[in-house]
C-alpha cells in the first residue's frame, strides 16, 4: 500500500527531465513499410497514386484508383545490429511477424458532363515506424557509470538527497524526483547505491561529490531492448478534373507506443576500489497521439509524363512518459532493492512538433509495359520543437535541436515491369541522417512482384534498409559513444480485393 501511495504522489507532480533531442528523431522520422507494391518500388509513388500507402505521400493519389478496392498486408521484420565498442564488436538479432497495413477506397464515377470525372474516398491504416529490436554491446571504457551519477549530483546540496525520518527509501526516491527534479533523483540513487559520497560527509550544504569507483578502465555489458510502433490512420478525399489533373487532401492521426528497456552491468574495477560491482536498469514508456494535414496534386502531361507535388503540415504530438529504475551494487543501502519496476515516475504530459514535409515527384509511364518513378522530399528537423516552449528545460532542448539537427533529404526511385498478369518491381531509397555530425547515408534496396488473378491480386516484396550511426547507453557528457550498424530486412505479403 505504501508503494501505491508513493506512486500517486508522483502522479500529481512534474517528475523531472526525461526528454532528449534524439526523441525528436526517434518519434518523428518515418520508416514506413507499406503495401508490397509500395515497398517493392521503395515508396516512389508521389506522382503515381492508386496505392493505399501512397496516400501518406500525396493524397491526390486516391483519385487515380479506377474502382473500389480493399487491401491488407502482413510483414516479417528482422533487425540485425552490429555494435562497435572501443574495438569490441557484438552482434544481435530480433524478428517478429505482424499485420502492417489495411485500407479501403470507394470510387464514385461522374454520370454527367461535369469536368470533375471522379471522386474517391479512402481510408488506410499503416505503420510509419517499427521500434522492435535488440542491441548489445560489450567493451572497456575509461568513463564509468559513476560519472553519470557525479554529473547529475554536481551542484545538488547533500541535504536535498537525504531521506526524511520515517520516510521509506522508495518514497524518498519519488518525492525527490517530484519536488526537486530528475537530477537530484539520480544523485539520490547514486548516494544510496554507494556509487558516490559527498566530499564532506557531515555537511548537508555541500554540493560536490566523490566517486567510490577506482579504475583506469571498466568493463561494460550493455543491452537495449526496444518495442512498440508508431501507427498511422489516414482519411483522404480526392477528385479527378478532366483527364489531366488529380487533387486531394487528407487528415492523418497517429498512435505512438514505445518502450525501451536498457540495462548496463559494470565491473573490472581496481583491486582497492570500494565499488566492485554495478548493475543499472532503466525502463522508458512513451505513449501519445498526433495529427497532421496534407494536400497534393498530380498532373498528367501527355501519355507518359506524370508530375506530383504535395505538402504535409507539421505533425503535432501529445505525449506521456513513464519510467522506472533499478540500481544494484555491492555498497547499496539494504532498502535500495525496493526501488524497482513497481516504483514508477509519471511525467507531466508534453507536446512535440515535427516539421512539415514537401515532396516533388515525377514518373514516366511506358504504356502497359511498365513505369519509372522518383520522389524527392525535404524535412527540416532543426525546426522540430518540444512544447511548451516557455518551459526552461524544453527551451534548452529546442536550442540544442536547432544546432544539432538539419534537413533530411530523401530520394526514392522505383520501377515496375509488366509481363501480362505478372509485375516485377525494384526500388532504391537514399536519405541523410538528421544529425549534423553524422555524414552517413541510410540506404534501402527493394524488390517485389505481383500477380493479378480473378477479382484480386497478390503482391510480395522484400527490402533491406542499411543504417549507420552511434548511441550512448546513458545520457551524460562523458558517456562512451558506441558505433552501430543496423540492417532491417522486411518481407511483406499483401492481398487486394477488387470490389
Amino acid at each position: 500500500m505504501k508503494q501505491i501511495l508513493a506512486g500517486i504522489s508522483c502522479l500529481l507532480s512534474v517528475c523531472g527531465w526525461s526528454q532528449q533531442v534524439e526523441d525528436l528523431v526517434l518519434y518523428g522520422l518515418e520508416q514506413r513499410t507499406g503495401t508490397p507494391r509500395f515497398q517493392g518500388m521503395a515508396g516512389a509513388f508521389g506522382a503515381l497514386g492508386a496505392d493505399f500507402s501512397a496516400l501518406a505521400i500525396n493524397p491526390a493519389g486516391a483519385a487515380v484508383f479506377n474502382h473500389n478496392q480493399l487491401g491488407f498486408s502482413l510483414s516479417y521484420y528482422s533487425i540485425e545490429n552490429l555494435s562497435q565498442f572501443n574495438g569490441s564488436r557484438t552482434q544481435s538479432q530480433k524478428g517478429h511477424l505482424g499485420f502492417n497495413q489495411a485500407g479501403v477506397v470507394f470510387v464514385y464515377q461522374s454520370k454527367n458532363s461535369s469536368p470533375w470525372k471522379r471522386l474517391s474516398l479512402a481510408l488506410n491504416s499503416d505503420n510509419s515506424q517499427q521500434y522492435r529490436g535488440i542491441t548489445k554491446a560489450n567493451g572497456f571504457t575509461s568513463n564509468g557509470v559513476d560519472e553519470y551519477f557525479l554529473d547529475y549530483a554536481s551542484g545538488t546540496p547533500f541535504g536535498d538527497i537525504l531521506k526524511l525520518d520515517n520516510e521509506l527509501l522508495e518514497e524518498a526516491y519519488l518525492n525527490i524526483g517530484a519536488d526537486i527534479g530528475f537530477a537530484a533523483q539520480q544523485a539520490f540513487l547514486g548516494y544510496y547505491g554507494g556509487v558516490l559520497d559527498p566530499s564532506e560527509l557531515n555537511n548537508n550544504a555541500i554540493s560536490s561529490y566523490v566517486s567510490n569507483a577506482y579504475y583506469s578502465q571498466v568493463s561494460q555489458q550493455i543491452q537495449l531492448d526496444n518495442r512498440g510502433k508508431n501507427s498511422k490512420f489516414i482519411a483522404t478525399a480526392a477528385a479527378q478534373y478532366q483527364d489531366f489533373l488529380f487533387l486531394g487532401a487528407g487528415i492523418e492521426f497517429q498512435s505512438l507506443s514505445f518502450q525501451r528497456q536498457s540495462n548496463l552491468t559494470e565491473g573490472s574495477y581496481d583491486a582497492d576500489s570500494p565499488l566492485s560491482y554495478l548493475f543499472f536498469d532503466n525502463f522508458l514508456e512513451t505513449t501519445g497521439e498526433a495529427a497532421a494535414l496534407s494536400v497534393g496534386g498530380i498532373a498528367k502531361l501527355g501519355h507518359s509524363l506524370r508530375l506530383g507535388l504535395s505538402y504535409k503540415s507539421p505533425t503535432w504530438y501529445t505525449l506521456l512518459e513513464k519510467t522506472h529504475q533499478q540500481l544494484e551494487t555491492n555498497l547499496e543501502d539494504v532498502d535500495l532493492q525496493f526501488i524497482d519496476k513497481n516504483i514508477i515516475n509519471v511525467f507531466e504530459e508534453y507536446q512535440m512538433t515535427i516539421p512539415s514535409v514537401v515532396t516533388a515527384s515525377a514518373a514516366i509511364v511506358i504504356g502497359k509495359r511498365g513505369l519509372i518513378s522518383a520522389d524527392y522530399s525535404s524535412q527540416d528537423f532543426s525546426k522540430a520543437r518540444f512544447r511548451p516552449a516557455a518551459d526552461a528545460f524544453f527551451g534548452q532542448l529546442n536550442t540544442a535541436a536547432n544546432s544539432q539537427l538539419e534537413t533530411v533529404n530523401n530520394l526514392r526511385i522505383g520501377g515496375e515491369f509488366n509481363l501480362g498478369r505478372l509485375a516485377l518491381r525494384a526500388g532504391y531509397n537514399s536519405s541523410n541522417s538528421p544529425f549534423k555530425n553524422n555524414n552517413t547515408k541510410n540506404i534501402q534496396k527493394t524488390f517485389g512482384m505481383g500477380f493479378i488473378f480473378g477479382s484480386g491480386k497478390l503482391d510480395l516484396a522484400y527490402s533491406r534498409l542499411q543504417q549507420n550511426g552511434s548511441f550512448r547507453a546513458l545520457d551524460y557528457p562523458t558517456a562512451p559513444s558506441i558505433g552501430l550498424d543496423r540492417d532491417r530486412n522486411t518481407l511483406t505479403l499483401g492481398y487486394t480485393l477488387f470490389l
